[in-house]
């Protein structure tokens, strides 16, 4: 059986791809930057950090014209490229070692570790990117319109578990054996998941190794693979992007994360600085959220596909701006404890920052899932890969521009209040959802399909 052909054997093969994405994540922009946060690196530099690590996502529009033009005959139009984008994603990885001299014992020097982080972070990332591009290029492919919600909710799901992963687990391991032993664990991991699109093919007939023959069924051999113009693909893409219900939904994905990028590199400094918790602490607590956090993603999806993906992104983004402004205005409690028979000492400490690190998250994933499967919907020409890449750069750009300003905002309104004014942010880019229609979308297929045929 293929992908094309077999729903189980598809959103595994989605879901498990979204996990591997999200094992470094979790280590890079959690562990490893509450680590050195609690080693005293400012929120300016943890969050340039984090930015300069999510860059290569701004600019994963570069591959989506690659992968839809230039594909491998026979090996599928996806597949190949998931194979060695996973391959060099663990390759990667073994930058980390050469940053390891300066990140612990006498040679500590938090800065020069940041710089090289930084960059060993940016190459993986540019290898992510490429995987992502191609997985979401995959799930347009073979994912049917009825499987949309649901399956971007697993695939989401997924992310958030390895994320969770890389950040709650990979502190454990790296405060038990170091920053070397917990690199290790996902260069191994990141090379067996490899191994899944490895074997599996995305159609019948298509060749899992280069010595296998190719047998289209069907007749749909030219249609799967081969090259297509770029300036076809380009003019599908401003085609696209002439309707107001897509502009306008490019406007909501590109500003809707830049409070998010904001507030949890603020958060990172709140826990780490202000309130005392250890950097592994920190990520335990930020990392098992990633747990609440799929189940929502999981949960958001199969509610957006019964009663409307629309409502679903204003419960979830409006939920998220309005617990930010409430945490902010119960900053004079955030180091109060909460006495329990739960805890071991008899009190839960720091429990409105413990319920808001876990619960914002809940209300993110509810927005998310949702905006990412309204995204493949709207994503109607023939280069729909290419199209629904460009929403997701969207929301990468805004989460690295909340990023690298979230120095700025803190300075400006102070660790408190920046939480405000993005949780003000969040509700009001969401007015932007009336501009949003499905119809005119369906409309628009209708119409060109009479014309062209």
């Amino acid at each position: 059986m293929a992908l094309a052909d077999n729903r189980v054997q598809r959103v595994f093969t989605l879901c498990i791809l979204y996990f591997a994405q999200g094992v470094p994540w979790g280590f890079m922009t959690i562990t490893m930057a509450n680590y050195l946060s609690g080693e005293g690196l400012s929120t300016d530099r943890v969050g340039q950090l984090t930015a300069f690590a999510l860059l290569p996502w701004t600019f994963k529009i570069i591959w989506a014209p690659v992968i839809d033009s230039l594909q491998f005959k026979g090996f599928g139009r996806r597949r190949p490229w998931i194979v060695l984008a996973q391959m060099l994603m663990a390759l990667a990885l073994v930058g980390i070692y050469f940053a390891e001299p300066y990140l612990v014992g006498d040679g500590m020097d938090i800065e020069k570790s940041a710089d090289l982080l930084l960059w060993t972070f940016f190459v993986h990332n540019v290898f992510v990117v490429l995987q992502d591009v191609v997985s979401d290029a995959l799930a347009v492919d073979i994912l049917p319109e009825s499987e949309q919600g649901a399956v971007n909710g697993a695939m989401w799901a997924s992310k958030l578990l390895g994320t969770s992963g890389g950040a709650a687990v990979l502190a454990t391991v790296m405060n038990d054996y170091g920053i070397q032993g917990a690199v290790a664990v996902q260069i191994i991991l990141l090379l067996l998941i490899m191994l899944v699109p490895l074997l599996l093919v995305e159609r019948r007939g298509d060749k899992r190794f280069p010595w296998d023959s190719y047998k289209p069924e069907d007749g749909t051999g030219s249609e799967q693979t081969g090259h297509r113009s770029c300036w076809l693909i380009v003019q599908d893409v401003i085609r696209g992007f002439s309707m107001r219900t897509t502009v306008s939904f490019f406007f909501l994905v590109l500003l809707s994360l830049i409070g998010w990028g904001v507030m949890e590199t603020v958060l990172k400094t709140v826990c780490n600085q202000r309130i005392g918790w250890s950097s592994t602490h920190t990520s335990h607590v930020m990392g098992y959220a990633g747990v609440p956090e799929a189940i929502s993603a999981v949960l958001c999806g199969f509610l957006g596909d019964r009663f409307g993906r629309r409502k679903m992104m204003v419960f979830g983004m409006g939920g998220y701006g309005l617990v930010s402004i409430l945490f902010a205005f119960s900053s004079d409690y955030w180091s109060h404890s909460y006495p329990t028979s739960l805890a071991a000492d008899g009190y839960w400490d720091n429990h409105i920052v413990w319920s808001y690190a876990v619960g914002y998250k809940i209300f993110l994933a509810a927005f998310v899932v949702n905006y990412l499967a309204e995204s493949m919907t709207l994503s109607w020409t023939k280069s729909s890969a290419t199209m629904f890449t460009i929403f997701m750069t969207l929301s990468n750009v805004g989460h690295v521009v909340g990023n690298f300003i979230a120095g700025e905002v803190e300075g400006f309104f102070g660790a408190e209040h920046s939480f405000t004014a993005m949780g003000f942010l969040n509700i009001v880019i969401l007015a932007l959802l009336v501009l949003v229609r499905r119809e005119d979308v369906i409309e628009r297929v209708k119409a060109e399909a009479a014309v062209y045929g």
